[in-house]
């Protein structure tokens, strides 16, 4: 069985374009160039922040906006 800790953490892209996050240390930060990219575990979400890169692919409602343009 591979361990999964030798792959990238797999993520799925929910939502792209200019989003406000809520930060405990700033408050509301607004980016007008953003990905908001979900993970299963935080465990893979951890990874991901170690590494400084992951894997994702499209959610639903990513995919229905590049299919329908």
């Amino acid at each position: 069985m591979p361990n999964r800790n030798h792959h990238k953490p797999n993520g799925i892209l929910q939502d792209a374009g200019e989003v406000e996050v809520l930060s405990p240390h700033q408050g509301a930060v607004r980016h007008r160039h953003a990905m908001v990219v979900s993970f299963a575990s935080e465990a893979d979400l951890r990874r991901a922040l170690d590494r400084h890169q992951c894997a994702y692919h499209h959610g639903q409602d990513i995919q229905e906006r590049i299919n329908n343009g």
